[in-house]
């Protein structure tokens, strides 16, 4: 059961994706679209907080006390979110999912091979530099790259489509740096769910200082939200389970297995949304064996890295 609950939050990002991308057609932009999902995002994570440990507001005194790359994990937490807003219509559902894994995996090896961010230094040894070439093998599968007929998954076509895909493994290592700032800050607060909360906090003040840049305090505190359906503010309270719900499960299943189980879903999800059309503007494709079969390979090579 609690590895069917690590497949749902996994499952969690494509469908929170999918649904700030249509919040974004109400506010106009996706800083302005990841900004209102961080409202959300931290409303839900402080009440979760209250009610988990009886504090409203994390020891902010033992978190000013730490190094200041601590707080970088809201930053690459809303670079995240407003990423995958911009992907999901270009690249669709798989490709918005698949890209940032192979940015996870980079990542999470210079930093377990450099012990960045005080995290405990880990050999990096054949078998996990091998699982890292299977990785790159079944995404380049899942892209079809070399195949006579590609099929079009998204709506970036030529240099914009591989720019798009070199932002999106860009994406992933910044939300690897985020999963081991945030474990330091949980470590040194005694709580991931205030380490989480904190993590949300800063990407809020982070968006509203964007917001004000790029459009003017003036618009920025005028422009308002067109009408949508209900479910458009859903993706905030999404975010705030996917943050607790890796905190909860990791000191139980441990994180390699907690990683693992949440990519599973988390691929599943969106394979299921691009058959579906949700995120292609309504094409619906279905998986071909090959690109099943990347898919397969890519999660292989994940537990390579992960487990050896």
């Amino acid at each position: 059961m609690l590895l069917l609950f690590a497949m749902l939050v996994g499952a969690i990002v494509p469908v929170q994706t999918a649904i700030n991308t249509r919040l974004r057609q109400s506010v106009g932009s996706p800083i302005g679209a990841t900004f209102v999902s961080f409202i959300i995002a931290v409303v839900v994570a402080s009440v979760i907080s209250w009610g988990a440990s009886g504090a409203l507001v994390p020891d902010l005194s033992t978190a000013a006390s730490q190094p200041w790359w601590a707080w970088l994990g809201g930053v690459m937490g809303g670079m995240f979110i407003a990423g995958n807003i911009v992907l999901f219509p270009k690249l669709g559902p798989v490709q918005t999912v698949i890209l940032p894994i192979l940015g996870q995996v980079i990542m999470g090896l210079l930093i377990d091979r450099f012990g960045l961010f005080q995290s405990p230094q880990v050999p990096v040894g054949p078998l996990r530099l091998l699982g890292a070439l299977i990785v790159v093998g079944g995404i380049a599968m899942v892209l079809e790259i070399g195949r006579t007929r590609t099929i079009i998954h998204g709506t970036a076509e030529g240099a914009t489509l591989w720019l798009l895909r070199a932002f999106g493994v860009v994406m992933g290592m910044g939300s690897a740096t985020q999963t081991a700032v945030n474990g330091h800050l949980g470590r040194a607060l005694g709580s991931s769910l205030q380490a989480g909360q904190i993590s949300l906090v800063v990407g809020l003040v982070l968006l509203a200082v964007m917001s004000v840049v790029l459009s003017g305090p003036r618009r920025a505190l005028a422009t308002g939200i067109a009408p949508g359906p209900w479910w458009m503010w859903l993706g905030g309270m999404l975010g705030a389970f996917f943050v607790f719900g890796g905190a909860a499960l990791s000191p139980i299943l441990g994180t390699g297995t907690t990683v693992i189980a949440a990519l599973v879903g988390n691929i599943i999800c969106g394979q299921v949304l691009e058959s579906l059309g949700v995120g292609t503007g309504g094409r619906r494709s279905a998986p071909t064996p090959y690109r099943l079969t990347g898919l397969a390979i890519v999660l292989a090579g994940v537990v390579m890295v992960r487990m050896l």
